[in-house]
């Protein structure tokens, strides 16, 4: 039994008559007529009886039209709700982030988009890992991330750098590597190490690998704070979420180092959702090649 079969049925009995059935639905009469009797024949029941050019229901045939009209309207109603959902959605597009520079520069996005645009934004912060896993599966749009060899090798997306974000080293101010110029990161395994916001496996690997030390991530500036005034250990931090000036630290610059991450924008190929090329081009104009941190 197919879903057409049922909405022919039901057209033939509410008008009764095969040619007025076959100009409503568009179709040939003899399309119309074959599809009834491959209905009747799977049944193995006879739904109308022919008189001229009339035909009329069956007491069977009364039966089974209350239960296909319950079928067809119920199967109408499923395919209305879905498509409302699709409309809606369209109108939505999902925003996942890692913690980096992009995370201060969202708001400024989501509100110059959506002043010109219909579509509203909804920000998620995630790892990479879990970012890259969204994009494949299409929980999210589009995917601020690290850039990393496993992104690299997936074909499925689109790949757009946007900037680099690097790190800067907070240490006591009595501390002697305070007065260095440009200290190598092997130089850091004289004291604890503390990091100041997430960051990247591969990062994370690169320091303790040089420095023969475990990085412990803490997530406060104020316990940073803390931390560096009771000569506790150094702290690592990414340049945008800059300490403010204090007697009690030094800040020095690790620029000279390779420790830097790309942050870049990802879509996945087949997404199509309208108006996502227009976040695009925002996104290039609003991030691409940032450099400078407020």
């Amino acid at each position: 039994m197919e879903f057409k079969q049922l909405k022919y049925f039901i057209e033939v009995a509410k008008r009764e008559h095969l040619s007025e059935a076959a100009l409503e639905l568009n179709i040939a009469q003899s399309a119309i007529s074959r599809q009834i009797s491959q209905l009747e024949d799977e049944l193995n029941v006879s739904l109308f009886r022919r008189e001229g050019r009339h035909i009329y229901l069956t007491e069977t045939g009364q039966r089974f039209l209350a239960e296909a009209s319950k079928i067809v309207e119920q199967s109408e109603q499923t395919l209305k709700m879905f498509q409302k959902e699709q409309e809606i959605e369209s109108k939505h597009i999902k925003i996942g982030y890692i913690e980096s520079y992009v995370s201060e520069l969202l708001t400024l996005l989501i509100q110059k988009f959506e002043n010109e645009y219909t579509t509203t934004l909804l920000p998620l912060m995630k790892d990479n890992k879990e970012l890259l896993h969204m994009l494949l599966t299409r929980d999210i749009d589009v995917a601020f991330m690290d850039l990393s060899s496993d992104l690299k090798r997936n074909n499925d997306l689109i790949i757009t750098p946007l900037f680099e974000d690097s790190y800067v080293l907070y240490v006591p101010k009595q501390d002697p590597l305070a007065s260095a110029t440009h200290p190598p990161l092997n130089q850091l395994n004289q004291s604890t190490l503390f990091s100041l916001s997430e960051m990247p496996d591969a990062l994370i690997q690169q320091i303790e690998h040089a420095t023969r030390n475990h990085v412990y991530r803490i997530s406060s500036t104020r316990l940073a704070s803390y931390l560096l005034k009771k000569n506790r250990g150094y702290v690592l931090a990414p340049q945008y979420a800059l300490l403010k000036e204090n007697d009690a630290w030094a800040r020095l610059s690790l620029n000279h180092t390779e420790l830097k991450r790309t942050i870049c924008a990802v879509i996945h190929k087949d997404n199509h959702k309208p108006e996502l090329k227009a976040l695009q081009d925002e996104i290039n104009a609003l991030l691409s090649h940032t450099s400078v941190y407020h």
